[in-house]
């Protein structure tokens, strides 16, 4: 649907820099519309996210610790496992309508996670889970480590203010990382990228910005026009994609030679926010003023 857009002066530009710490720790949750950062976590925080909304069942892993899960089908879930022949998946960044780990739980099958590393690079470990039952109001499942130490059971309750309830190996509850739905457009985060067709590195972490895509936050990017340029009228001519990682990681280059990143020059992204809000923003470093790498600047402005 065409939005109609209310004629208004465009806003000035507004510089910010967000800290994500130079070991990438941090995932951080930002307004376009307000300025400001709504909310932070370490990345570490959180291990499985749950589908909120009443007729969703999506359950998604902790992309930011390069977490992954194995499905092991028509499996007693206290019957062994070994970790060594087990096959690998990962959810799409672009978003739980393009596929997730654990795809449709069966009741029947085991999952496997293994929790990615802590920031010192350690693994975090592995639990086993089966999904019991999805209702319209909760998840009820039953997790424990592999060797069958630790057996809960839990029901995780959606609340439909957010996209997920969040849960935590760490502390066996449930732990609040992303706000409220309507109240975020960008969060800056490592998360895992998938190249497709290349089977020796399917998946990789990276660094960069995803969107509040499940509550209609759109990108464009363009790499013809100037920032300077780009200004309301030119919204119809988009096309827009609802992706997550529609701004990704790739608005930076990494010189293997001189260990140094550089922003490419040149991509402005155009953000419809969740206020509906038009807004387009550049990178212009990657750096803060101590030569620190992992505090993304950028300039944005409403249009």
């Amino acid at each position: 649907d065409e939005i109609a857009i209310e004629k208004h002066p465009m806003g000035t530009i507004v510089e910010r820099q967000i800290n994500m710490g130079s070991n990438y720790s941090q995932q951080i949750f930002y307004s376009t519309s307000e300025e400001i950062v709504v909310s932070s976590n370490m990345k570490d925080d959180w291990d499985l996210g749950f589908s909120s909304s009443k007729n969703s069942s999506e359950i998604i892993i902790n992309s930011s610790t390069f977490s992954q899960i194995s499905e092991i089908e028509n499996h007693l879930f206290e019957d062994p496992i070994s970790t060594t022949n087990l096959t690998w998946r990962w959810d799409n960044p672009k978003g739980v309508y393009y596929g997730v780990a654990f795809n449709t739980p069966k009741i029947s099958s085991t999952y496997v996670i293994d929790r990615g590393y802590n920031l010192d690079g350690s693994s975090r470990g592995y639990r086993k889970i089966r999904i019991d039952s999805i209702t319209n109001n909760s998840y009820f499942i039953t997790y424990a480590k592999l060797d069958n130490t630790e057996i809960t059971n839990i029901e995780i309750k959606k609340d439909s203010l957010f996209n997920f309830q969040y849960f935590s190996f760490n502390n066996n509850n449930i732990i609040k990382i992303a706000p409220e739905k309507d109240s975020w457009d960008l969060v800056f985060t490592q998360y895992t990228h998938l190249f497709t067709g290349n089977i020796e590195t399917p998946a990789y972490l990276v660094t960069g910005v995803l969107t509040n895509y499940l509550n209609n936050v759109l990108i464009t990017k363009d790499s013809i026009n100037s920032f300077e340029e780009i200004n309301i009228n030119m919204i119809a001519n988009y096309k827009f994609s609802d992706n997550q990682d529609e701004i990704g990681y790739n608005w930076k280059v990494f010189d293997f030679e001189n260990q140094v990143y550089s922003i490419r020059s040149g991509i402005t992204y155009v953000i419809k926010d969740v206020t509906n809000r038009y807004f387009k923003m550049h990178f212009t470093d990657f750096y803060n003023d101590l030569g620190e790498k992992g505090h993304p600047k950028f300039e944005i402005q409403e249009l």
